[in-house]
């Protein structure tokens, strides 16, 4: 984890260095420690706002930053940025380590979303942001932040119980400091609907404050229609089109074919769980080479999920009789899973194998 901090101190220092017009939008409280609350091993992304004019930039410094600490590859997907809408699309930059076995995500958002439509856009999510000089970073104007996440809370319930409680205490906390630019900017956008909401969820009562939210949600999608009647039509057709691709032509995953003896089977099984715990994806699946791709392998490949399919040795992409050890099957399962995605950095060792 020493790594992965010292990597995050080099981001932001790099981000500030090179003038890049950011902000971090959440998770900044701990930095640069990115512990996920209730798991000391494991951790969270990086998620920012940045300029789109500032990207070229941004992948230059993120790449120096992987050589100079040591990582072994540094990549970009666009699984989440091949939008028109500019406010729709994520750009993903994945840092990997094989040695010891580390990750970690920088996602560059261009928008807060609400079904399919920019609460805020580029320019609104950076202006207003904070130089926040104890932690050495730019944040997102905390009142907007706020903003965005009585949204998250509304999402999570009543599932997702935690992580709602702990969005819900940041809410509130921040609300009795600053009620009357919070609420004065929730008003904007949702209409006193907005404000019931955020005193239905100071009071506890969570079935008055779902549907007040319900109802935010949707003068926030009329008072749009009414003021952009072209642009909301363009923007959900977007959303529905990118919606098809990523399930079923562009997964963010991939399928793996595999051929192993039973015993690394095994092994792969133990590596795979590894990747999980280390947050390199949020799940794998497997199958056999006779059993179709079914709907659960398509939507947990969509968020970048591997599904490994076990397979005889000619077909295979991976023959694991060569793999000596574990580190050896990891080093595997990572050049090959990151062949679909731009390469911005790699260190001799991995530049070399991935050539062959």
């Amino acid at each position: 984890m020493m790594c992965i901090e010292h990597t995050v101190t080099g981001i932001l220092r790099e981000l500030n260095a090179s003038r890049i017009r950011y902000a971090i939008m959440r998770n900044y409280e701990s930095f640069p420690a990115l512990t996920r609350a209730g798991d000391p091993e494991g951790h969270t992304d990086i998620d920012l706002v940045a300029d789109s004019r500032d990207l070229d930039r941004l992948r230059r410094a993120l790449a120096a930053v992987a050589e100079r600490n040591g990582w072994n590859s540094l990549t970009e997907c666009d699984h989440w940025a091949q939008s028109a809408s500019r406010h729709h699309n994520i750009e993903a930059f994945r840092f990997v380590r094989t040695d010891p076995l580390e990750y970690l995500q920088i996602d560059v958002f261009h928008g807060y979303v609400l079904l399919g439509l920019p609460l805020y856009d580029e320019a609104g999510m950076l202006e207003g942001r904070v130089d926040d000089e104890e932690r050495g970073l730019t944040r997102v104007d905390p009142v907007k932040e706020n903003v965005y996440r009585l949204i998250q809370i509304h999402g999570l319930y009543p599932s997702a119980e935690r992580k709602r409680l702990r969005y819900q205490a940041r809410f509130l906390e921040f609300r009795k400091n600053n009620r009357e630019a919070l609420d004065r900017e929730l008003a904007s956008k949702f209409g006193s609907f907005g404000v019931a909401a955020a005193d239905a969820l100071a009071s506890g009562d969570m079935e008055r404050f779902v549907s007040r939210m319900r109802l935010a949600r949707l003068r926030f999608v009329m008072k749009f229609a009414l003021g952009h009647p072209v642009r909301i039509l363009r923007h959900l057709a977007r959303r529905s089109r990118e919606h098809m691709l990523r399930f079923h032509t562009r997964q963010c995953g991939r399928l793996l074919r595999v051929s192993a003896p039973a015993r690394q089977r095994e092994d792969l099984r133990a590596v795979m769980d590894e990747l999980v715990r280390k947050s390199f994806m949020d799940e794998w699946l497997e199958k056999e080479a006779d059993v179709p791709l079914s709907k659960k392998h398509r939507v947990a490949m969509e968020q970048g999920a591997v599904v490994i399919e076990w397979s005889e040795p000619g077909v295979a992409d991976i023959d694991l009789r060569t793999a000596a050890d574990q580190h050896s099957i990891a080093s595997l399962i990572l050049r090959e899973a990151d062949r679909a995605h731009r390469s911005l950095y790699a260190c001799e060792a991995v530049a070399e194998v991935t050539a062959q």
